[in-house]
């Protein structure tokens, strides 16, 4: 017979925040039915205090007399101490009482808690110091190298509101297991490993249990359920073929299994993307507790905001992307763990604020509009592998090297926003094109540099075979990043080439910087179309991906302009024999996602249309120069119109 389970004699603060009956064993019923760490409050130790103890303070209070002055308090307050580490010490706090878990180091912070917070260290100056100058004490305290005195906000209270807690009743379809299997591979394969969405061997973990124990937990956790679900929409939108269907039914007898990719650009259009239903089920379980934030609901929203791409609804993932900023802010995920928290706990949590950190990049990017948090004020290290000594938690990570790298990017990324920024105020035509670019160029070669030699490859002419042979596509995606930097940088001098020639200056159409420059970024163009050419050959090419089809209209754009400005004055930009054969191969590759109902690639189809016609009366003429002022072309309205996009 097992000895009894030890009782507390108070509720868990799990229990008390929602205000349920508490079993009160260690852990309790409740908490161990959804796996969550079941906390007590510390209970002081009872001391009886005489009758006529109690008077005598009354009676001293009411001459006038503090009770600190006059006698021992039986009960002295909790000093202020540094937090500790464990997520869990913040997540499960009671509801009424916020802000406790919250340290909060930085001298500059503005909140009225902070201030009082500083006050009350002044009361008693040489216990704290150990310094009697009260002036010099002031000096001291607001000093921002002080080590051991971090300032803790004061709890505050808060109206808990039934939505808080109350869930709304809802079912939901979860795909077959093999099938289940399939899409989990499918997205491990596509961009599991480009950022960090979950630790990967929990999460195959809870998957196993979902399907196989009826009585899990996990058949219960909203957001856990909402990730799976995003998952499994995610792998089905990478999956090649569709999920097998049979119609029966006059004039349909045969049997459907996979997707029609016909020539009809209309034809794909109307149907569903592939994982939608599954979206649309998680995001009726995607329950957002603001005041309760948890690391889960970062990870679900940061999915939520990558497969939003997928609809091409770019609003929804710049809100789901800034409100999982906002989370991971105030679990302080973008400030280094303390030394107590164990390695895992602090990688993970790293790797979640850089992955939270480029969506929210990504995103704003997008839409031309600013990013949550600016780059000078990142204070985390880059993913390392180092500190994690023990096989089954290396098992929860993807290569910390491909991250890190992805990571570096998206700083050049948000360097060359605003390099372009800078291009679109000022006259470019007469100032040193380096001295714009070289910075940025250094720093892109640094980063190819310091690639390992297993993601170190040359894909000039394509992905070689090492690299097509790989089980996942990682390398591929961040390749076409690295390159898409290249097209972005330096594009807006490529187009400033051209319209020097349309003006009859060939002088400076033929400076020696920008033509090096210009055919950097074509060749940057021309690597990119081949890397998706050699995808698609091999069955990596998302069909439904948004920064696929953009990178593949970004270098479409540029091998066009390249290959009509040629035909006008040749020799221009180098060309290689089989650029007409790799511009058709790419756009037909664009057309078929068009086929397949990619909304973004149906607007990026239509903006290179109109690049084709731009080239088609802008570089058939005969003449040296182009009159602008004849033809009321604007040159800088049709540039600007084409850095925007």
């Amino acid at each position: 017979m097992q000895p009894e389970t030890p009782r507390s004699s108070t509720a868990c603060y799990r229990c008390y925040k929602r205000k349920v009956k508490c079993s009160r064993e260690k852990p309790c019923r409740s908490c161990r039915l959804v796996n969550r760490d079941c906390q007590y409050p510390v209970r002081d130790r009872n001391v009886t205090v005489s009758e006529s103890y109690l008077r005598s303070l009354e009676a001293r209070v009411a001459q006038g007399r503090t009770v600190e002055q006059q006698a021992p308090h039986p009960h002295p307050p909790p000093p202020l101490t540094p937090v500790e580490g464990s997520l869990e010490s913040r997540t499960d706090v009671p509801a009424q009482s916020v802000g406790v878990q919250l340290s909060d180091p930085l001298v500059e912070d503005p909140t009225s808690e902070v201030f009082v917070s500083g006050l009350k260290r002044l009361r008693s100056p040489t216990t704290l110091l150990g310094v009697a100058d009260f002036s010099n004490q002031i000096a001291i305290a607001s000093s921002p190298v002080l080590e051991g005195l971090q300032v803790q906000r004061q709890a505050y209270d808060y109206y808990q509101l039934d939505h808080d807690t109350s869930s709304t009743p809802c079912s939901f379809k979860l795909p077959p297991y093999p099938y289940a299997l399939l899409l989990y591979e499918r997205f491990a394969i596509f961009v599991g490993h480009d950022w960090h969405w979950f630790r990967k061997q929990t999460f195959r973990h809870r998957l196993d249990l979902t399907y196989k124990d009826p009585r899990a937990k996990e058949l219960k956790d909203r957001i856990w359920l909402c990730r799976l679900l995003i998952v499994f929409a995610l792998g089905e939108s990478y999956n090649s073929e569709s999920a097998p269907e049979v119609r029966l039914g006059p004039g349909d007898e045969n049997t459907h299994g996979g997707a029609d990719t016909g020539s009809d650009e209309g034809e794909g259009i109307g149907r569903s993307v592939p994982g939608t239903e599954f979206f649309e089920q998680a995001l009726t379980l995607l329950q957002v507790r603001h005041e309760d934030p948890s690391i889960d609901q970062v990870e679900a929203l940061n999915l939520a905001a990558f497969y939003s791409y997928s609809l091409n609804r770019k609003k929804a993932a710049y809100m789901y992307a800034g409100l999982s900023f906002r989370m991971a802010s105030i679990l302080k995920l973008h400030k280094p763990s303390l030394p107590s928290t164990p390695a895992l706990e602090a990688e993970h949590r790293k790797r979640i604020w850089w992955t939270t950190y480029c969506i929210d990049r990504m995103t704003s990017t997008e839409l031309g509009l600013p990013p949550a948090l600016q780059v000078n004020r990142v204070e985390q290290t880059y993913p390392d592998d180092s500190a994690l000594l023990h096989p089954s938690d290396r098992a929860e990570f993807y290569d910390a090297e491909t991250h890190t790298t992805q990571v570096q990017l998206a700083f050049i990324h948000a360097d060359i926003c605003e390099n372009m920024k800078s291009i679109r105020k000022g006259d470019t035509m007469d100032v040193d094109v380096g001295d714009l670019t070289r910075p940025i160029l250094q720093r892109l070669e640094e980063v190819r540099a310091g690639l390992p030699v297993h993601m170190s490859f040359d894909v000039e002419d394509g992905m070689p075979p090492a690299m097509k042979g790989m089980p996942d596509r990682s390398l591929a995606s961040l390749y076409q990043r690295y390159h898409q930097c290249f097209v972005l940088l330096l594009r807006p001098l490529f187009l400033k080439q051209i319209s020097y020639l349309l003006a009859g200056d060939t002088i400076k159409a033929y400076q020696e910087d920008l033509r090096f420059l210009t055919n950097t970024c074509l060749r940057a163009a021309r690597t990119n179309l081949k890397i998706i050419i050699d995808l698609r050959s091999c069955d990596r090419m998302t069909r439904f991906g948004f920064w696929e089809s953009l990178h593949l209209f970004s270098a479409l754009m540029i091998l066009s302009l390249a290959t009509s400005v040629n035909t006008r004055w040749p020799h221009t930009f180098a060309e290689k024999p089989d650029d007409r054969n790799t511009y058709d191969t790419a756009k037909g590759l664009l057309n078929e996602m068009i086929a397949a109902g990619n909304l973004g690639s149906k607007g990026h189809g239509q903006m290179l249309a109109e690049v084709e016609a731009f080239q088609s009366g802008l570089f058939g003429a005969h003449t040296n120069g182009l009159d602008m002022a004849s033809t009321g072309w604007d040159v800088d309205g049709w540039i600007e119109a084409l850095l925007a996009s």
